[in-house]
């Protein structure tokens, strides 16, 4: 869903690219609904430059609404001005023509590679026009898009989760304190023969703090321990 490419996958799980591509079209095969999800996101956070996460928080990402490609005349020379010419105009617009434009967009979009888009810059930038790429800061907004909202999302109900955990009268009596959170995980003490009631309660805490925005079936793993991230106690 975070729009990991099969190339990354097949590094993570050391198997082939061919191997990655089956897995993630399985994944889309199994899941229509994601896919459809995400190109209305993306759809809609070109128009707007921003998402929300599932509680309407903004994340900006005003990098979504750059055109591809920006022109500009370099030290404010026109594209075609001709210093041999008698019939100029005596106020010369410094933009960039559109039929100038067009043509560049045409050849940039069919470039092969990178090497090939710089030569054709390069060669726009001799003729006294500068023509910058967004098309990376474009992407990368674009990746930021859906992880926006899953991590946004996840970080809201994690502090709601968080506010019930404080408040809870139950976990009180057991004196059972708030002491961390990492990410979408609560870290809390309490003293060892409260241990199995304390835990099933943040457990059921944790999933309820999402039960009026979230519909999906949601769970959340809860392991007892001695200390941080040590081997698991049996109570």
């Amino acid at each position: 869903m975070y729009g990991r490419g099969a190339k990354a996958i097949a590094e993570q799980l050391n198997c082939s690219t061919k191997e990655a591509q089956k897995i993630v079209d399985q994944f889309y095969d199994a899941f229509p609904k994601v896919r459809e999800w995400m190109d209305k996101t993306m759809e809609k956070a070109r128009k707007t430059g921003y998402v929300e996460t599932v509680w309407s928080r903004k994340r900006r990402l005003p990098d979504l609404l750059l055109e591809p490609y920006e022109f500009q005349m370099i030290d404010g020379q026109p594209a075609d001005f001709d210093p041999l010419s008698f019939d100029a105009p005596e106020e010369i617009s410094t933009d960039v023509p559109e039929k100038v434009k067009a043509e560049y967009i045409k050849r940039l979009e069919k470039a092969w590679s990178m090497k090939d888009r710089r030569n054709i810059i390069i060669e726009a930038k001799q003729r006294g026009i500068s023509i910058k790429d967004n098309g990376g800061l474009i992407a990368d907004a674009e990746r930021q898009c859906i992880n926006s909202i899953i991590q946004g999302s996840s970080a809201d109900l994690t502090k709601m989760a968080m506010i019930a955990i404080g408040n809870s009268e139950y976990l009180k009596e057991r004196k059972c304190k708030l002491l961390l959170q990492v990410h979408d995980e609560v870290i809390a003490e309490c003293p060892e023969e409260y241990a199995k009631e304390c835990a099933d309660e943040l457990s059921r805490l944790m999933v309820n703090a999402a039960k009026e925005k979230i519909t999906v079936p949601m769970k959340c793993d809860a392991e007892i321990t001695h200390v941080w991230y040590g081997d698991p106690v049996e109570v």
